[in-house]
């Protein structure tokens, strides 16, 4: 049995990939169903192509797992199969998915042929660019939060009636450039230090991220990393700010124990922030150009802009659990753990509400736009919507210490409950008439944080913390 051939049976060998053929399924029952709808396609026909993307980020991923293992050093020959496997899924998948084009409606003879290869090599370059983007990125799924923005961007624009205009009237350019992003690829994919590069890297790769003992060993190496750059650029005052006020409280006292966490917490990322200033910058640039995207949403962006905290804090590790015996005990962790959560959702919150801030004056001056017959109005961000990052952040932290060992739990439980409260919060102010008063609010966060000390206290008191 050949390398190549035990590779290509991670495709069927590994169960949680059939959950994703499954959902490729129905894609690509629907793309053969809306390009054999229409009599006069208008962009239909781009299915198969830009389902190449995805294709080519999964089966850029599936060798990568392998190559960062350092037994693969040990494998003969294992550097070549990388390309071969690659190169063998991207051809087979794209050759098949170019046979939709032979039904193209208005081809001539001379064109049945053409136009068919003229979607392979399509295809193959957006295959190419999800090849590069699993080789670019550390975690598999990060595209995920993309992928609907430049659907809806693509759409808006008519990029895919223009890219199927080009694969049926300019085949010979489409096949030339495929043919040298093909090229391309093959020699970049041949490089001797390909393997050297990835080889025990931190990788996470398809459904990893369900898994808590392969978070676990990636959030370890990352926190490694970090700890080997702190060392070597150690912001004194940082450090002196976090020792000092630790040196000042007993050595067996709690306050000594919640300042550690938090310089635990905090003090790996403000030295980098203070160090290299082009992040910042081009952190600012990114945080405006967002606010200025969510304002021209209309008043759907205000509740996205206060959402997104309580998603993001969903990746911290909270100093509940631990793999080694540590000198904190479960009194300690519960006082840090409460403390680094209410940190967290105040600067969370101090921070999307200057941002939703600085759409106040911006709504004075930016002016509405008209692009392809819709037009665009800023609204300013409803600022009265601070308090969300203040009751999700809890709920959220609440449900990571419910479901730590399964770790898929908490999503699936997560959007449902903040569906339901939504749809509560219509039915309350506009079915039944009642309105929101400072009182609710209050209510709602006084019964958030109480349910998530009371989930904090049982796990810290009673659960294994291992």
């Amino acid at each position: 049995m050949s390398i190549l051939t035990v590779n290509l049976k991670h495709l069927y060998q590994r169960r949680g990939l059939w959950l994703v053929y499954v959902f490729l399924g129905f894609i690509i029952f629907l793309c053969i169903a809306a390009a054999l709808d229409h009599a006069v396609p208008k962009g239909q026909f781009m299915g198969f192509v830009l389902l190449s993307f995805m294709i080519g980020l999964l089966a850029g991923v599936l060798p990568l797992e392998v190559v960062t293992k350092p037994f693969s050093y040990c494998l003969p020959g294992h550097r070549k199969t990388v390309r071969q496997f690659i190169f063998l899924v991207g051809t087979a998948v794209n050759f098949l998915g170019s046979l939709l084009f032979l039904m193209y409606p208005g081809l001539r003879f001379w064109q049945l042929a053409l136009v068919p290869c003229s979607a392979l090599f399509a295809g193959l370059i957006f295959y190419w660019l999800g090849i590069g983007y699993a080789f670019a990125i550390r975690t598999s799924g990060a595209f995920v939060g993309f992928l609907p923005l430049v659907i809806v961007a693509g759409g808006f624009f008519d990029f895919h009636v223009i890219m199927e205009r080009a694969i049926v009237e300019n085949p010979a350019g489409v096949i030339l450039a495929g043919v040298l992003a093909s090229a391309v690829a093959w020699f970049l994919l041949g490089a001797e230090g390909l393997a050297r590069r990835y080889c025990a890297v931190p990788w996470i790769g398809f459904f990893d991220v369900w898994n808590r003992d392969k978070m676990q060993k990636y959030h370890q190496a990352k926190a490694a990393i970090k700890w080997e750059k702190l060392k070597k650029h150690t912001s004194p005052s940082v450090e002196r700010f976090f020792l000092g006020h630790m040196e000042r409280c007993h050595h067996n006292s709690q306050g000594r124990y919640i300042w550690g966490g938090l310089y635990t917490a905090f003090g790996l990322a403000i030295p980098q922030w203070k160090q290299n200033l082009s992040n910042v910058f081009w952190a600012l640039i990114a945080a405006c150009l967002l606010v200025c995207f969510l304002s021209y949403m209309g008043p759907a962006g205000s509740p996205i802009l206060f959402i997104m905290p309580g998603f993001m804090v969903a990746q911290m590790r909270l100093p509940v659990h631990a793999s080694m015996l540590i000198s904190g005990g479960r009194r300690e962790r519960f006082i840090t753990t409460i403390t680094l959560v209410a940190t967290t959702a105040v600067l969370a919150t101090i921070l999307v509400t200057i941002l939703a801030a600085f759409s106040l004056p911006l709504a004075a001056i930016v002016p509405e736009f008209t692009l392809r017959g819709a037009t665009f109005t800023f609204y300013a961000m409803n600022t009265r919507l601070f308090f969300i990052p203040l009751f999700m952040i809890p709920i959220v932290s609440a449900f990571q210490l419910l479901f730590f060992k399964r770790p898929s739990l908490i999503v699936l439980s997560i959007m449902p409950l903040f569906v339901l409260l939504y749809l509560a919060g219509i039915l309350w102010r506009r079915a039944l008439g009642w309105p929101i008063s400072p009182v609710h609010i209050a209510s709602v966060l006084v019964l958030s944080w109480l349910f998530f000390t009371a989930v904090l206290h049982y796990t810290c008191m009673r659960r294994c913390l291992v």
